[in-house]
This record gives structure tokens, sequence and C-alpha cells, in this order.
């Protein structure tokens, strides 16, 4: 059964247009994506005189340089990880790995005040150490500007100019959402990148585009809105998931993506994240990584506590393993609340590790009580 959603579509202009239609209809592939063609490869390069061997001074250089880009790629990564947070009702969970040591993909998440967070994934152009550095700088002003609690698409063209202004040359798409936490309403307005996906009983995307950052300084956003519900999930990410190549030289594409998500719609975004990452490094083989690759994924949580916590043991122990566990150690619990729940955890966990094992324990026991931190709060 097919499950209608409204999208509201305006622009900076002021003008909104309305129109209600089925998930299913968003079949629409923008024209970077190839399908599942082959890229031309070039004709391999006649193989190079072998490098003078370096001085003392020389290699030690070279290692001082390998140890800064180590250490760039940790705090690059740290702050990465530090500005996930936890939000009440919600599940989130995000990655980026880059092609090199530095990456140019970004994502941020910003509390507004009054329930309302922002969510923002980007890619600027480039790899390396030059896009880490635009990474850097777009980070910084988009930072400045979604604190200005504005909508969207005013947002994205406030970046726009910044980012005419202090990184002259390249360019960045960049997605941003306003999720109103309480409601479930997303608004979002799209510079360039890569469609976001609804996930709940079908695989949808929203279709919003504009043109990227960095290339015009009078570029207009449109803005788009739509509901998540309970159990519903959005995933985010960069165009290196599409274009992630096998060793035939065939990239990944949007469709293998959509099908992989519809086949575990169900997973929740820890899973989900981890899945995706196992069937593209299964894709690439022994292919290196050719374009950073992000991803973010966000669900809001089932109303029910007793199905929210199902579901954590079917996504951990699988659908079938799970039926039994729940129904005779868990079942008698399930219109408990949250305060129940935690003060049973620990007899739970005793008979989960006999049962289950330490590690499958130790996991759902961290899921579990995540979550009914959630809920008690």
């Amino acid at each position: 059964m097919k499950t209608p959603f409204t999208i509201f579509v305006s622009t900076t202009m002021g003008q909104r247009h309305t129109h209600t239609s089925w998930v299913s209809f968003l079949g629409h592939r923008p024209p970077a994506r190839l399908g599942g063609r082959r890229r031309a490869r070039p004709e391999p390069a006649a193989t190079p005189p072998s490098a003078p061997a370096l001085s003392s001074e020389q290699q030690r250089r070279a290692d001082e340089l390998q140890q800064d880009l180590q250490l760039a790629r940790d705090i690059q990564q740290g702050l990465l990880l530090e500005a996930a947070p936890r939000l009440a009702g919600w599940e989130l969970s995000a990655i980026s790995m880059p092609a090199r040591d530095l990456g140019g993909d970004l994502y941020d998440f910003l509390s507004l005040g009054g329930g309302i967070q922002g969510i923002m994934i980007g890619d600027v152009s480039g790899k390396g150490l030059p896009a880490a550095l635009r990474m850097a700088v777009a980070r910084t002003v988009f930072r400045h500007e979604a604190r200005r609690d504005e909508a969207p698409a005013s947002t994205l063209a406030a970046v726009n100019r910044g980012i005419l202004s202090e990184i002259p040359q390249g360019m960045v798409t960049m997605l941003y959402a306003r999720l109103d936490t309480a409601r479930g309403e997303l608004h979002l307005a799209n510079a360039g990148h890569t469609f976001p996906l609804i996930v709940n009983c079908t695989v949808s995307e929203i279709e919003l585009s504009g043109l990227p950052l960095g290339v015009d300084a009078d570029s207009d956003y449109r803005e788009a809105r739509a509901q998540l519900g309970p159990g519903d999930s959005v995933v985010l990410y960069t165009d290196g998931v599409l274009e992630a190549e096998n060793p035939a030289g065939e990239i990944f594409t949007y469709e293998r993506l959509e099908a992989l998500i519809a086949a575990n719609r169900q997973l929740k975004p820890r899973a989900m994240v981890a899945l995706m990452l196992h069937e593209l490094r299964t894709w690439a083989g022994d292919t290196l990584q050719s374009d950073d690759v992000t991803m973010v994924v966000l669900r809001r949580r089932l109303t029910d506590l007793g199905a929210e916590l199902r579901s954590i043991v079917e996504d951990i122990l699988g659908a079938e393993p799970a039926a039994p566990f729940w129904d005779e150690e868990l079942a008698p619990l399930a219109e408990a609340n949250a305060e129940i729940w935690i003060a049973a955890l620990p007899e739970i966990m005793k008979r989960a590790q006999s049962r289950l094992g330490r590690g499958l324990a130790r996991e759902l026991n961290q899921q579990l009580r995540l979550t009914l931190e959630d809920y008690r709060a």
C-alpha cells in the first residue's frame, strides 16, 4: 500500500506551491547518474622510473608530514563525531570516510532551540588537503549563518555568498534541513546535493535541486517539507556512495542503493549505515576508494516503548532468532514503562548472556539502555 505525504515547495522570493503526491512518484534520476554503464578507463601509463632514495633528512621530513596528516585526519574525524547529537525521540547515525588522508565531505548538527534541530550534509569539490581546508571554511560559514535561525533557503543563500567570499575557487554542494523533533516535520533546501531519501513503507526521494554553493552570488533556493511519522527514516548521503566503482569500472548507482534500502528498510540507523558500508566495500573489492563517502541516517522512534524495544531486539538478533528470545524473556515487560525496564535490565542481561553469548548480550544491553534513557527523558 502506498503512503501519501505532502511536500510544500517555495522559493527565497516568497512564492509557495503546495502539492500532495504518493511517495512512490519520486522516480526522477538526476543527469549525473550514469546507471550501470562503465566509465571509460584510461590506457595504462608507462612504468615511471624508480625514484631516487631519500636522504635521512628528507625521510625525516616525509615522516613528519605523514604524522601531521594523520593528526589532521584525527582532528577532522573528531569534529564530525562530536557534532552528532542525541535527540529525544530520534535515533541518529552518521559516518564520513575520506578517500585520502583528509576529506572534503562534511555534515553538521545545530540545536536551534524550541525543539528545532539543524542538519546539514555537504560535499566540497576536490580531494585531499585542499578539499579539507575548503571543508573547514564551509563548515564555519554554515554555522555562522545557520545560527541566525532563518529558513533553509535563506540560510543556503547566505552561505553561498559567504562561500564566494571566503573560497574563491571551488564549489560546495549542501543540503540543509530544519527538523521539528516534536512534530516530525522536516523543512529543507538543497544546493546541488544528492536528493534525500524518505524511508517508510517505500523508499522515495525528495526531488529538490539548486545550484551548488560558490557558483553564482544571486542563486535562489527552493524549499520543501516532509512529515516523518513514527518508524520513518531519512537517509542523507554524498555522491561518493553512488559513484563507488567495482573492479570492472561500473559504479554502484542510485538503483542499487534504493533496492538495498528498500529490502532492509526496517533497520535502525546504526545497522543501516553498517549495511551500506558493507555493500560498498563488497562492491568495490580491491578497487581503491575514489571519492569520499558520507552518510547520515535519522529515524523517528515508535511511540510504543514495547514495540520499539522489540524492534531493537530484532535489529540485533535478526527477526527469526529474536522471536523466541522476546516471547520467553521479555514479553512479560512489554507493557511496562521505562523505569521498570531499567530496573529489570541487569537480570535480563544475565539470562541474555547465557543464552546469546557475551558479545550479543553486551550490544543488546547498550542499545536497550540508550533507548530506555531516551524514553524516560
